[in-house]
């Protein structure tokens, strides 16, 4: 005997009306879970939107910092590590120069080995568009 104590006694419940409840709640809680689902995925897009672009103010500011720290490190003698130094330096500068020509429609330098010449060129397109990257000598 598998069951020893009988079916289930469930008062006026019908089988008929268990099919039906199993029926609609089950499409239900499909439709529930699809969209959680859906949910989640927009919370997740929603919370990795790109920040907005910094001022170009900033990035003048910044690329001036980084040409003057840069000439500075390459000049100091003496220093420890100054070949990482430089190269870090370097690559955060161009970095910082090929955000400029995207957000002016300059050709950006390109690669990591740029030869200071290109630099020079990009400095330059940037000059005539209004962004001088050079600090002005302070006498």
């Amino acid at each position: 005997m598998l069951f020893p104590f009988g079916p289930a006694d469930t008062g006026r419940v019908t089988p008929v009306l268990e099919l039906v409840l199993a029926a609609v709640l089950m499409p239900v809680v499909g439709y529930a879970l699809i969209g959680a689902w859906r949910g989640a995925q927009w919370l997740s897009e929603s919370r990795y939107k790109a920040p907005p672009p910094r001022p170009i103010e900033r990035l003048e500011a910044d690329l001036r910092r980084l040409r003057a720290e840069l000439e500075d490190t390459e000049t100091r003698a003496g220093l420890t590590a100054k070949h990482h130094r430089v190269q870090a330096l370097r690559g955060a500068y161009l970095d910082a120069l090929t955000t400029a020509c995207q957000r002016l429609e300059v050709t950006p330098p390109g690669g990591d080995g740029v030869p200071q010449a290109e630099i020079y060129r990009v400095e330059a397109a940037l000059r005539q568009r209004g962004l001088d990257v050079r600090e002005t000598a302070v006498h």
